[in-house]
């Protein structure tokens, strides 16, 4: 959720589960990252802003989500010379809710409208669970179902498809 707390849940699951177990298994990959219950505008520094920007942006999330793996420092937010950070945001934050540096800056020059990523906040998920109903059914136009669609492929196919 878009709250100051969110990245440090993060960085303490990456630095306390994430990287402590790809360091005895090996194999332990993070599929995606995605922001939720998104409700302010992104055209002007809000909390929302500033926490989607720096997941789209930063090398220190980068690491976050390579944590455990060799030459990745999660606690200082750093990754090794030959790791990318623009790839490793590409192959962990879905389509959808990437937003590159280039995007940011046509953004805030006003050269193009302020997107809304998604997931934003709607009251048809409380309403649809309150009916005991599938969104879907519930609510069967709600702009959120084809982002929620996106992320069960990312799941079935173990990855985001570049």
């Amino acid at each position: 959720m878009p709250v100051p707390e969110a990245l440090n849940g993060l960085r303490e699951a990456a630095t306390r589960l994430v990287g402590p177990i790809r360091s005895q298994l090996g194999e332990f990959e993070i599929l995606a990252t995605v922001l939720n219950d998104l409700s302010a505008r992104v055209d002007h520094q809000t909390g929302d802003r500033k926490l989607l920007e720096a997941m789209n942006t930063q090398e220190s999330f980068a690491a976050l989500l390579l944590a455990g793996q060799d030459g990745v420092d999660a606690r200082n937010g750093t990754l090794p010379d030959d790791i990318d950070v623009e790839s490793v945001l590409d192959n962990h934050i879905p389509p959808f809710a990437r937003i590159r540096p280039d995007e940011w800056a046509a953004i805030d020059a006003g050269d193009v409208d302020s997107p809304k990523p998604p997931i934003r906040h709607t009251s048809a998920i409380g309403k649809a669970y309150e009916a005991r109903e599938p969104l879907p059914s519930f609510d069967p136009e709600n702009s959120q179902l084809e982002h929620f669609g996106a992320i069960a492929d990312i799941i079935e196919r173990g990855g985001i498809k570049q």
